[in-house]
């Protein structure tokens, strides 16, 4: 009788074993990160394209982009001299979505992007095989300026880095304020190959200062900001405290693989782009659990009665 009441026991956990088995599978496929992006398909050099999605493996979403001129294995979305096959982060939302706005004036070597199809994709920080890919077109207009440093600080040197389709003898450079009066002017030309470059010291207080950049011999300007900023403030010394009483906090780090993201927006997307998943494993919900837990139990009050028929 103890030899049946001992296989019985050893029966129930068996199938307790059994069901968890069964649910985790199931769940392994809903593991998925998406990309969708907002407009027709086409962008300028210098546009801000608004990307979103979702991810239901962890909280984080990193972005890198292929294409023309780039690695293979793809660069940060705003570094494109940046490690191949790492990505700029992007926090993901409870409810598991996330949005990302893609400021292409400000990207790092941009100067490698050219006339062509890019491919954006968007994958896992943690399980880097589930990714999604979309694409767009990008082009090269007429003017195309890059403000290098940005932000910079009042006092600090600038250089616009520019080229003008076809080259341009007379080019305008106009700096602004907030509400369109013109602060400064300057006046250069680009070379044959269409590159320019002008560099001046910032003397304007912190805040966003529209450039436009304009010619006689093109139809279009180009509209730029540069981003001025104060000086940083000074970070006590370990042991000291600052003037509000607190200690300063600890400084992070960058998990190898992974840039820091100059913006993330928060509009919403309408418009989605076709993207491919790649499930892979997911840890067991504990409504899996419960629920496998619930069958196993009454699994084994089955074979209870069963016994005592027995």
């Amino acid at each position: 009788m103890g030899i049946f009441r001992n296989y019985k026991i050893l029966l129930s956990l068996v199938l307790i074993i059994s069901v968890l088995c069964c649910f985790s599978p199931v769940l392994a496929d809903n593991a998925t990160v998406m990309i969708t992006y907002r407009g027709a398909g086409g962008n300028y050099i210098g546009d801000t394209i608004l990307f979103d999605g979702i991810n239901s493996v962890s909280n984080t979403t990193l972005l890198k982009v292929t294409g023309p001129g780039l690695p293979s294995e793809g660069v940060p979305v705003y570094d494109l001299n940046g490690p191949a096959g790492a990505g700029n982060p992007v926090e993901v939302n409870p409810d598991g979505t996330w949005r990302f706005a893609w400021y292409t004036g400000t990207i790092q070597g941009v100067d490698k992007m050219q006339t062509a199809r890019y491919y954006i994709t968007a994958y896992d920080l943690t399980n880097p095989s589930i990714s999604s890919i979309t694409s767009i077109m990008m082009e090269k207009p007429e003017f195309y300026v890059v403000p290098t440093p940005n932000p910079v600080e009042t006092g600090d040197y600038i250089q616009l880095l520019g080229t003008a389709v076809g080259g341009a003898p007379d080019i305008r450079i106009e700096i602004q304020n907030q509400s369109g009066s013109i602060l400064h002017v300057y006046d250069t030309s680009a070379s044959t190959t269409g590159y320019f470059n002008y560099g001046f010291h910032i003397d304007m207080q912190p805040g966003d200062y529209p450039v436009i950049i304009s010619s006689p011999t093109m139809i279009n300007s180009y509209r730029t900001i540069i981003h001025v900023v104060p000086p940083p403030t000074s970070v006590p010394t370990a042991g000291e405290t600052s003037s509000t009483g607190i200690s300063p906090g600890s400084t992070f780090a960058i998990t190898p693989g992974i840039t820091t993201t100059p913006a993330v927006s928060g509009v919403p997307v309408t418009q989605t782009a076709v993207s491919t998943q790649n499930p892979g494993p997911s840890a067991v919900s504990p409504l899996a659990i419960i629920a496998g837990l619930i069958v196993a139990g009454l699994v084994i009050v089955l074979i209870l009665l069963l016994g005592k028929k027995i």
